[in-house]
């Protein structure tokens, strides 16, 4: 076998060293000697002649230690603790690349990880469960170019199970990641269990709770199940922290079971070979549901290896082997691209009424195009809001049927979160579960003249770790959305909210509602909305001592520009009017904040995009949006966005979890002007990915410039219903230095003369003669 010798003291000589062979065959480590008192670093190597090259493999990031301590950790810190699978081999491969956002993955390195995976199992002819606590947003669910990838490997090698992350974007419903939205893969949420709260966290759970972060399905059937998520477990020595929680945390708790399943079958049935998606059926179908929790949160359930073992001997001993089929299920969800996603899935439902019909199409996957195939299947749903049409449906060959679906809407008066599933039963003395379909249903809140475009709710409870969901549907003429959650005095309450835009993408987080910190009140406002339906969240925080107690109050308003949101130097006049009911009072500002620069980007492959910037007297700060295309988002496994000085360092680093983001920087000094870089490292899940983006580059001002906003010579007014306003704006000449590409920007402020708080700022440009 080939070995190598390093030189592990650095006294140049390699004569009083061993020689490391590759790590898979002898699993050698190695650690080079460095400044007294420092911990090791623990280091493996891998040899390729044929390349005449040496990998070294080391954890870095302690993430990928601690994950594999809740798959396979045998005695952790000497304590007789073990993972899930203590016995289960391990070998790790390294996807991400710490010198980016959190190790971000680079050009095919997810991909090339599977493929070695799935070449190591069929080199030693052995199921290979592999764990991806990875992932980042999904724009479009189900369709980026690695879960393609991985369906087509995946259908090719049966024997590999691969589990996954839901994602850490909840609580809001659409919010798993990629590549977790493929059904090829297993995903798991996230259970901070109460007895693991309590002895790490000091939490005061009643039950079992699913991480208020933990990322819900809408589009897809995700998660699959759920796990524990949170957990000490095994880190490299350097790192002093062992508590980690996250559904990277989950994922590796399903491998284990995995492991055990499988271990157990290859000894009881030591021919058999249990194909992936038979494994994933088994989990789900013995899995523990959880009250209180939608099927968007839980999936089937709380994971249960027994009930698992039980179910799959069943399913081998039935002889499902060879009987079970796959299926693929299309219905209507018009947030996608097309209106078809594996869901039916309707955002805003409000305009169901008794009659409407909806589809589902059903193709089963493993028609070979010579073998008959005749099979009939019985409807079964348990929710009473559901009504199939077709008590019985039937496949024949490699045609598809279809389930057709209506909802009683006399069921579906509150506002609210109607989702249930329709199982679909072999018809024979079996009863195989053969495929289901989730329907989702949002029934929003409306927010319209009749209510004043304003609605409370007061005196409301929520328990530790539990979330309250409220849909609202964004109404036409909005500029402003104000959200107030509040605590009774009297009351204990340690309370927040997360909102969710359309696309379930975390568009905030509100501080904390407190007792402890007597806050009293939450307030934030919100301008421009996208249309559609956001998602508002309350979440009682779980290391809430008791039950909490809040009030939420949302409002909208709706002070639009009729003309004129485009500014010269000199005297405007901007032309506004309140489409809304209430008269408002507003104390009336403006400033000239900065100015923009739109850069247009091509990348490839490898590429990475290098720009350098520097700082003009007066900046204070830019920041840099990147904005893909849903489509090219797909393409991506990351995209990591860095800043760095001169010397290299980087003093900013972000990814962008879905197609569109920002890094900053803050100017350190008013008189020397430092050379900075913008660094953007697509990862392609394909060398051949490509696209075209924009950078916005918006730098703000130290002193931004006034804008002069007055009504009838007054720096206030009142904007009743209906009626029309002339404000006149009035813009110095800028003294400020400029680009020659420079759009300069700015914002018009409309404070409340009664709360002293700005309910709006509308965003205004401003024309320059920069020649």
């Amino acid at each position: 076998a080939w070995v190598a010798y390093i030189d592990t003291d650095g006294d140049g000589d390699l004569s009083d060293e061993i020689a490391l062979k590759d790590y898979k065959v002898e699993q050698q480590s190695f650690a080079i000697e460095n400044e007294s008192g420092l911990p090791l670093l623990t280091i493996g190597l891998n040899i390729f002649p044929e390349e005449n090259k040496i990998s070294f493999h080391f954890d870095d990031g302690a993430h990928g230690t601690h994950v594999g301590g809740i798959a396979a950790g045998h005695n952790i810190g000497g304590t007789g603790l073990t993972g899930v699978a203590p016995g289960a081999k391990v070998f790790s491969l390294k996807i991400g690349n710490n010198n980016y956002s959190g190790g971000a993955t680079v050009t095919e390195s997810m991909k090339n990880a599977y493929l070695y995976a799935d070449k190591i199992s069929k080199e030693r002819i052995e199921p290979c469960i592999i764990n991806m606590s990875y992932g980042i947003g999904s724009e479009i669910e189900g369709r980026s170019e690695i879960e393609n990838f991985l369906a087509q490997l995946l259908k090719d090698n049966p024997y590999l199970y691969v589990c996954v992350g839901s994602g850490n974007e909840g609580p809001g419903i659409s919010t798993v990641g990629l590549p977790s939205t493929s059904s090829f893969l297993f995903s798991s949420g996230g259970v901070l269990a109460a007895e693991v709260g309590r002895d790490l966290y000091g939490a005061n759970l009643k039950n079992d709770v699913i991480l208020y972060f933990s990322s819900r399905g809408g589009e897809v059937t995700k998660p699959d199940v759920c796990t524990p998520g949170a957990c000490t477990s095994t880190v490299p020595n350097w790192e002093s922290r062992d508590r980690y929680w996250g559904t990277s945390m989950a994922a590796p708790y399903s491998a284990g079971v995995f492991s055990l399943l499988l271990s157990a079958m290859s000894k009881e049935y030591p021919d058999v070979k249990i194909p992936s998606q038979l494994l994933y059926k088994a989990v789900r179908e013995s899995a523990t549901k959880m009250e209180g929790y939608s099927y968007l949160d839980q999936g089937s359930g709380y994971i249960n290896v027994m009930e698992a073992y039980k179910k799959l001997k069943k399913f081998i001993d039935d002889g499902e082997i060879k009987n079970f089929e796959t299926y693929t299920i299309t219905s209507t969800s018009p947030n996608m691209p097309d209106g078809k996603a594996p869901n039916l899935y309707l955002r805003n439902g409000s305009f169901i009424k008794n009659t409407t019909l909806f589809n589902y199409i059903v193709q089963r996957n493993n028609f070979q195009g010579k073998e008959k195939f005749y099979r009939s299947y019985n409807l079964v749903c348990e929710e009473s809001w559901i009504i199939t049409v077709q008590k019985k449906i039937y496949i024949r060959n490699d045609q598809s049927t279809t389930v057709t679906v209506k909802f009683d809407r006399n069921k579906m008066t509150e506002p609210g979160l109607y989702s249930g599933k329709i199982k679909a039963y072999r018809d024979d003395e079996t009863k195989f579960p053969e495929f289901e379909m989730l329907a989702t249903v949002v029934i929003p809140y409306e927010f319209t003249s009749e209510n004043n475009y304003e609605i409370n709710w007061t005196d409301k409870k929520i328990e530790a770790g539990v979330i309250d969901r409220y849909f609202i549907n964004v109404p036409p003429g909005q500029t402003s959305m104000k959200i107030s959650l509040t605590r009774n005095k009297k009351d204990y309450s340690m309370t927040r909210f997360h909102l969710f835009d359309p696309d379930g993408i975390n568009a905030d987080v509100s501080p904390l509602l407190s007792t402890d910190n007597n806050r009293e009140t939450v307030e934030n406002y919100y301008f421009n909305l996208r249309p559609g339906v956001y998602e508002l969240d309350v979440e009682g925080y779980f290391k809430a001592e008791q039950t909490s107690n809040y009030n939420l109050s949302i409002k909208f308003s709706g002070i639009s520009c009729i003309d004129g949101d485009d500014l010269s130097i000199g005297t405007n006049t901007v032309e506004l009017i309140n489409l809304f009911n209430t008269p408002g009072n507003y104390n009336l500002s403006g400033e000239v904040s900065g100015y923009e620069i739109n850069h247009e980007v091509e990348l490839k492959g490898n590429d990475h995009y290098k720009f350098e910037f520097k700082f003009n007297p007066g900046e204070s700060s830019k920041e840099f949006t990147i904005k893909l295309q849903k489509n090219d988002f797909g393409k991506l496994t990351d995209f990591a966005i860095l800043i760095l000085n001169e010397e290299g360092l980087v003093v900013n680093s972000e990814a962008l979890s879905y197609s569109e983001g920002s890094a900053s920087i803050t100017n350190p000094s008013d008189s020397v002007s430092e050379t900075y870089t913008l660094q953007l490292v697509p990862g392609f899940a394909d060398m051949s990915g490509e696209m075209k983006f924009d950078i916005i580059e918006r730098t703000a001002f130290v002193n931004p410039e006034t804008i002069s906003v007055k009504y009838a010579g007054k720096s206030n007014a009142t904007l009743y219903p209906n009626v029309s306003v002339d404000l006149e704006c009035s813009v110095n000449e800028l003294t400020q230095e400029l680009p020659m590409e420079a759009t300069v920007y700015g914002t018009i402020f409309f404070e409340s003369s009664a709360s002293s708080q700005i309910e709006y700022e509308m965003p205004v440009y401003i024309n320059l003669d920069l020649k």
